[in-house]
């Protein structure tokens, strides 16, 4: 049976204008159609079909993370995770999971867990256990050797020269990895771990970007200083994640590669609105670079760079559920219009994780992934923190 939902305005996630009293028709899944009402024809017995009459209301895709991190909970010292046994921390993040859902992300990418937990979620989500957002998963970091990794015990594959690097890719996709995930940089994250230090070496980065491209898989790259960016760009990966320190010769790289850069933003102002318990050594390292981000992000996005949203979310006090914050920080902060942010968190994020041919945008053919929103969240983006009445995922509304 098709599902009209009429009279409500539209926000495709394309970056179109918004299409007041639009339609949007649903089957099983799958759209059928979306846009103004102006271009519809009913082509079905008005017996087999239902209407939903949304005015007043207003319609967007469903939201998508593309860098989580499922099974860390936002205590404000992460070390406390490895005190949580792998069972207890695989049911917790079965229940964020479905606390993110129902925060309107329809999909997420998790780069990074402990233990293949998030293969497990995934599993269970599919089955029907319980409710939960499309995962796109990455399995174990691909780490060098280098101090701080102990910090999150068993988050990282650590590999040493072409075919270990090689070796630690193939493992991940063995386990059924979606995408695989690389330290081309030091972390902010861990004590001893250098944000600027480039750390795997392009051929080294290059040997997992392969592996993933046989099987058709993407590679994300944590990148903090310029030249692990220039180093994982030049070996291929698809995405940056954070690139926080990137200076012009990185900001040039990332344009004329095509890559995308997913910032994490909002979590250094968290940071630091709980530095009295978060680790001395993360607000040092955080504080430092926070200063430049938001004009480095700026620039990027001068010089053509698709930005993808991501929000870090399980790091401290950077809880599951909240991920709208960070829509809220780009459109706050000036970086974008509320309809650039929505767009980074919808088609465009779906384009940097390679979901985009079924999700991030309200079109003939995609998942009927979407929102139903009480207020305009062009007049204001933190209706998306609070206002959101319903959740659709492939149809069905999220209880």
């Amino acid at each position: 049976m098709q599902i009209v939902y009429k009279n409500a305005t539209l926000i495709s996630g394309t970056g179109d204008s918004p299409v007041p009293n639009s339609i949007l028709v649903v089957e099983d899944d799958k759209i059928l159609f979306s846009g103004s009402a102006e271009n519809w024809s009913q082509t079905q017995d008005p017996e087999e079909s239902k209407a939903v009459d949304l005015k007043g209301k207003w319609i967007i895709p469903g939201l998508i993370d593309c860098h989580i991190h499922m099974d860390l909970f936002g205590f404000g010292d992460t070390f406390q995770e490895n005190l949580v046994e792998d069972k207890l921390r695989t049911l917790r993040s079965a229940r964020l999971m479905s606390d993110t859902l129902r925060a309107g992300f329809t999909t997420v990418r998790n780069v990074g867990t402990v233990n293949y937990i998030d293969f497990a979620v995934k599993e269970g989500i599919e089955a029907g256990y319980f409710t939960g957002p499309r995962i796109e998963t990455a399995g174990k970091i691909i780490s060098m050797t280098c101090s701080g990794t102990e910090y999150f015990d068993g988050m990282y594959s650590i590999a040493d020269g072409v075919d270990e690097c090689r070796k630690a890719a193939r493992e991940q996709l063995k386990q059924g990895a979606d995408c695989l995930k690389l330290m081309a940089t030091g972390a902010v994250m861990n004590p001893g771990g250098v944000p600027g230090a480039a750390q795997l070496n392009e051929d080294e980065i290059r040997a997992v970007v392969e592996e993933g491209l046989k099987l058709g898989k993407h590679t994300a790259a944590h990148a903090h200083g310029a030249q692990g960016i220039i180093n994982a760009v030049n070996a291929g990966v698809r995405t940056i994640e954070h690139g926080t320190m990137a200076d012009d010769q990185a900001i040039e790289a990332m344009a004329e590669a095509g890559v995308f850069l997913v910032p994490t933003m909002s979590l250094h102002d968290v940071f630091m609105e709980n530095a009295d318990s978060v680790p001395g050594f993360m607000i040092e390292k955080s504080q430092d670079m926070q200063k430049t981000y938001i004009e480095i992000v700026k620039k990027a996005i001068k010089a053509g760079i698709r930005i993808a949203m991501g929000t870090d979310a399980g790091t401290n006090y950077n809880f599951h559920g909240t991920n709208a914050s960070e829509i809220v920080y780009l459109v706050e902060n000036k970086i974008m219009t509320p309809l650039e942010a929505i767009s980074a968190a919808t088609l465009v994020a779906a384009e940097a994780i390679g979901t985009a041919h079924t999700a991030g945008s309200l079109e003939k053919g995609k998942l009927a992934d979407f929102l139903i929103l009480d207020k305009d969240p062009i007049s204001d983006i933190r209706v998306l923190t609070k206002n959101i009445e319903q959740v659709y995922k492939g149809g069905q509304l999220v209880s």
